[in-house]
């Protein structure tokens, strides 16, 4: 007890005597205890697991598209005498949408009818100056020849019939589908067109939104998967597709990456507000789980661990995972109903053991 009325004594006197050194060990004392003093750490998240239903998605964006298009024009140059449609007009398979002047192309017809006659004539005499042979039963060589090119002239004869006949029928349009106009390149009769001059029909029931899937995904992708649509002309509404179609040859997309393109049909969907080219996001359902055990994807450690809250603190517990995507996880196995676990496994603090960095001595 002396000795530390003597070592306190003696403290008081030296503080006294060194002030300026006394009160700078007392204000780096003070830093230390404040430097060293636990501060109130922030409550941990935790959920209770709970049973559930679970999808796993690929997300993308597309546009409506059309399986069915015809692309209509004429073969040759004429004048255009007939329109039946304009653009935006509904028309129905094998309807007569334009014609051109028929004219011409019947005059032609008939001239080559004619000579087509003059050469069958010339054909049967030839024919009958040669006993009625053929160039196989020919006596010689000459005669072989003249049966031939009798018979070859016959042929071009008859060509020339059927390429009129072709040009006559081809002078006037029909729509092999039944669909709407949505491109029409003249609005009115009279005028001159060309091979150029294109008509075109999309068949509505063959739309269909089209997708590029990128290549490290496209093997999730199978036909039948439902895919949820929101075009950007109808923001309010989710349309639930059908995966249709997967090209089978991929390409490059105009980022560089390859891709290979996905229709979901528009089967259920016969409403004309939907039109070609309008753009959208969708989500392809790869996979999905019903009625079963999930967490947050953020509790999971990279050794695939958890860390749940009991009355002794957070207990670190592996688990195994099932079908997971962007924020939930599937538990198989490890974790059971109500169990409390850390929503952010990176929050929980590691066991660590406090020291003091100086330590005293008192003789």
């Amino acid at each position: 007890m002396k000795r530390f009325r003597d070592l306190l004594n003696f403290a008081v006197q030296f503080a006294k005597t060194h002030k300026i050194i006394s009160f700078t060990i007392f204000l780096t004392l003070i830093v230390i205890l404040i430097v060293l003093k636990p501060g109130k750490q922030a409550p941990i998240a935790t959920e209770k697991v709970r049973r559930e239903n679970i999808s796993q998605t690929i997300s993308i964006t597309g546009s409506i598209d059309s399986n069915n298009t015809a692309n209509l024009s004429f073969k040759a140059s004429g004048k255009l005498v007939y329109l039946g449609v304009k653009k935006g007009d509904y028309v129905y398979a094998y309807q007569t949408i334009a014609g051109m002047d028929e004219r011409t192309v019947q005059k032609n017809l008939e001239i080559t009818l004619i000579d087509y006659s003059k050469q069958r004539l010339t054909f049967d005499q030839t024919l009958e100056k040669n006993q009625n042979r053929t160039p196989q039963e020919a006596l010689n060589n000459d005669m072989k020849r003249i049966l031939e090119n009798n018979q070859f002239d016959l042929d071009r004869a008859v060509k020339s019939v059927e390429l009129q006949d072709l040009a006559k029928q081809e002078s006037v349009l029909t729509t092999p589908i039944t669909g709407i106009i949505t491109r029409s390149d003249v609005e009115t009769s009279g005028v001159n067109v060309s091979a150029a001059t294109t008509f075109t029909v999309v068949d509505l029931s063959s739309l269909n939104f089209k997708m590029d899937v990128d290549e490290a995904d496209i093997g999730k992708v199978r036909q039948g998967q439902k895919v949820k649509v929101v075009l950007d002309a109808y923001p309010d509404e989710t349309l639930n597709l059908t995966v249709d179609k997967i090209d089978f040859v991929s390409h490059t997309t105009s980022t560089g990456g390859t891709a290979f393109t996905v229709h979901a049909n528009f089967a259920d969907h016969p409403d004309n507000k939907y039109r070609v080219g309008i753009n959208g996001n969708a989500e392809i359902i790869t996979g999905e789980r019903e009625n079963v055990l999930a967490i947050p994807v953020s509790s999971i450690t990279e050794d695939n661990k958890v860390f749940i809250k009991t009355k002794r603190g957070y207990v670190e517990r592996k688990i195994k995972t099932g079908l997971q995507n962007d924020t939930r996880a599937q538990v198989i196995s490890g974790l059971s109903q109500n169990d409390e676990v850390v929503v952010e496994s990176t929050l929980v603090p590691k066991k660590t053991q406090a020291r003091f960095p100086f330590r005293f001595f008192i003789r």
